[in-house]
């Protein structure tokens, strides 16, 4: 009897509290939101266990992780970096011929395994967790990607970050996390730091029955095998952008250099190897989208410039970049400006712009709003990388292309058409300028003379520029001689790039970097070969 009285005093115990809880409640809406988002998420979902970002979530509640983790930058944080994007209704609307396909960004993803209870205690007991990075600090305005996240997941990115730096394989999270944190901070980690190139976007991970991850693998390019090799390389190949972009005075005008040059320098490739990383861009000079955009993120932040890594579609997956200016943020595409021709059509764009051809997704719908005015569209309707347009320090722009024709660093050695063309196969269609010789009219027959045809001229100076860097390197240290082809159109330009002396920064430093060099004398003959062609030498001693 007894029991049942102490029992019957605890029920009404358990229903005063109750009703004292509802009246709080009912006084105090902030409290009953707190409760809420602590048990469901402010966007309806598990707080504790969190769900995949999608489009509609992010619609429901713009500004919030699926999960109940609000993007709250620290005090002090820039404004602009609060704006929210307004996503547009997804629909794709017809894509100019000339961007179709410049795609090929794969989504970070993970494959996992489930264990039992025994298995997974088993995995606990066999694998340590790595470096943690618990000292490591991220500057939001830089790495926004890491002030989207809850301390939990934060510290699973530092874990993940430190640990990919040091090469390691496998590790116990630090935190109890699950399947979702662990996605979030992957994609997290990989939108903030390009300098990781040599890690891959794919991972795997081992969890028990209710989602706890017990164990996480981090997958890397064979390259981390040589990675203080590889890490001299891809430096070396950023600092020689990072030093040509330092002599402007003005991050609108940075940027631009760095837009240009990797124009110049890479070339889109679906096949190329490692193209989810800046190495592919930077120092293997073909890379698709989402290369060109990390390698354009990594020399950017070395500049100070903020740019971002921003993941999405434009009818199938794709990747670009957000840039942070004077005024706001803007979108850059340096894949679809490299189509042909080159172009800025998709350079310093706002939200608006990209309306119909670019959706942001997954975490990158978090990113600011671009709105910015002050810097879009200034360069429309200009060429890039061609004559007098090509991107050149201030101090050079005074120098006339044309008033010292000479193809050579020596400014005193003139044009050299020492080479002697062979006896025309077709007859005398007209003079060689040596007088020696005649060449014909017709290209392909001309070409045919020297077992050149016209699908092996480069059109330009991109081409031309690519071209030179694959066949130096493969050259190394050394003397060597290498040539290739143009078009009687380009020929001018390449007279006032060497003139100006913007042939470094557009293929030598790269080159010489990646061969571990420091100099090289080149001479540099032109060979007309006639049919509007000629054959351009590089004779070249590196050490």
């Amino acid at each position: 009897m007894g029991f049942l009285k102490k029992l019957g005093y605890g029920f009404l115990a358990i229903l005063i509290a109750i009703c004292v809880f509802v009246l709080l409640c009912a006084l105090n809406p902030t409290l009953t939101e707190s409760i809420s988002g602590i048990l469901y998420g402010s966007d309806g979902r598990s707080g504790l266990i969190g769900g995949k970002v999608t489009d509609e979530s992010y619609a429901a509640a713009p500004g919030v992780l699926p999960g109940g983790v609000v993007i709250n930058p620290p005090a002090g944080t820039d404004p602009d970096m609060l704006v929210p994007y307004t996503p547009y209704n997804g629909t794709i609307t017809a894509l100019p011929e000339n961007v179709l396909g410049r795609s090929g960004y794969t989504p970070v993803y993970g494959t996992g395994e489930e264990l039992s209870d025994s298995q997974a205690k088993e995995v606990s007991g066999s694998i340590d967790q790595g470096s943690v990075g618990s000292d490591l600090e991220f500057d939001p305005v830089i790495y926004p990607y890491y002030a989207m996240l809850d301390k939990t997941t934060q510290a699973l990115y530092r874990q993940i970050y430190a640990n990919a730096m040091n090469v390691v394989s496998s590790f116990a999270p630090c935190v109890e996390v699950n399947t979702d944190q662990v996605q979030y901070a992957f994609e997290a980690v990989f939108g903030d730091h390009p300098e990781l190139f040599y890690v891959q976007t794919a991972y795997t991970e081992k969890y028990t029955s209710n989602g706890k991850v017990v164990e996480i693998d981090l997958a890397y390019y064979t390259i981390a095998n040589d990675l203080e090799n590889a890490r001299s390389a891809f430096d070396s190949a950023a600092t020689v952008i990072e030093e040509a972009a330092r002599q402007y005075s003005d991050d609108y005008s940075r940027e631009k250099y760095v837009h240009d040059i990797l124009i110049s320098n890479t070339g889109y490739d679906a096949s190329a190897p490692m193209n989810q990383s800046a190495y592919s861009a930077l120092v293997l000079g073909n890379s698709v989208c989402a290369g060109y955009a990390r390698a354009f993120q990594y020399v950017c932040q070395r500049l100070g410039i903020p740019a971002y890594y921003c993941a999405g579609s434009s009818g199938e997956d794709h990747a670009w970049n957000i840039v942070k200016l004077s005024d706001g943020y803007y979108n850059v595409d340096v894949t679809w400006d490299d189509a042909e021709p080159a172009s800025y059509d998709y350079f310093n764009r706002t939200d608006g712009d990209y309306a119909g051809t670019h959706v942001r997704k997954s975490l990158s719908v978090y990113l600011p709003a671009c709105t910015g005015t002050l810097f879009r569209g200034l360069e429309s309707g200009t060429p890039v990388s061609e004559g007098e347009e090509n991107a050149v320090p201030a101090e050079a722009e005074g120098y006339d292309p044309y008033f010292d024709p000479f193809i050579n660093n020596d400014p005193q050695v003139p044009l050299d058409y020492e080479r002697e063309h062979p006896e025309d196969v077709s007859g005398n269609d007209g003079p060689h300028p040596s007088g020696n010789t005649t060449y014909v009219s017709d290209p392909a027959a001309q070409l045919a003379v020297y077992g050149l045809k016209e699908s092996d001229a480069l059109r330009t100076l991109q081409d031309y520029y690519r071209d030179c860097r694959i066949q130096l390197v493969s050259c190394g240290k050394g003397d060597h001689c290498f040539y290739n082809v143009i078009p009687e159109s380009l020929f001018r330009t390449l007279e006032s790039e060497y003139g100006r002396g913007n042939y470094r920064t557009g293929y030598m430093d790269s080159a010489l970097k990646t061969i571990g060099a420091t100099n090289c004398n080149i001479a540099i003959q032109a060979e007309r070969l006639g049919g509007g062609y000629y054959r351009i030498w590089h004779n070249v001693y590196v050490w």
